[in-house]
């Protein structure tokens, strides 16, 4: 019967609290794979120690992809850390609609990422994107009939500086 008011402020402090959880949640998996990493370096020396080459090699290349895959986790969690400054900047100054385009493009970019297909971080980068579309929708709602925030610049150049690592590291990789 009564159609709630949608409020673009309500909607940026969720989509702060997924992009915390997601965080919190590459934190965990990362802190995980750096420990295996560890134990892993102590057999490799056990096995160097004992002479056996071939299997110290084997033991040596998982390090390896471990520890390429931790720094690929640690891209993520600087990309998630600006875009968590860039939505307290945004909550902050109550200026939403750019921060909604700016984080769709940079979402969208962060989930071709090979590590956003982890089950567990899967399902949070889906909330995440759900919530940055909900909060698009709301805030230009919101403010195309009313109000139209000038653009804020330092929120685009957080971001910028987010997508520019971004693209950085998927260059390679393409």
């Amino acid at each position: 019967m009564f159609k709630r008011k949608k409020d673009p402020l309500r909607k940026g402090f969720e989509l702060l609290r997924d992009v915390r959880i997601l965080k919190d949640r590459v934190s965990k998996i990362q802190s995980r794979i750096d420990e295996r990493a560890e134990e892993l370096s102590k057999k490799l020396v056990d096995l160097q120690m004992k002479g056996e080459k071939y299997l110290a090699a084997r033991y040596a290349e998982e390090i390896a992809r471990l520890k390429d895959l931790s720094q690929r986790f640690s891209l993520i969690m600087f990309i998630l850390d600006k875009v968590d400054l860039a939505i307290q900047h945004s909550i902050m100054r109550n200026e939403f609609q750019v921060l909604a385009e700016e984080l769709k493009d940079l979402v969208k970019e962060v989930v071709k990422l090979p590590e956003a297909r982890i089950p567990d971080v899967s399902v949070l980068f889906a909330d995440l994107e759900a919530s940055v579309r909900e909060l698009s929708e709301v805030s230009m709602s919101e403010y195309s009939l009313s109000y139209n925030p000038p653009s804020n610049s330092e929120v685009k150049a957080i971001l910028e500086e987010a997508k520019e690592v971004l693209r950085k590291k998927l260059e390679p990789a393409s």
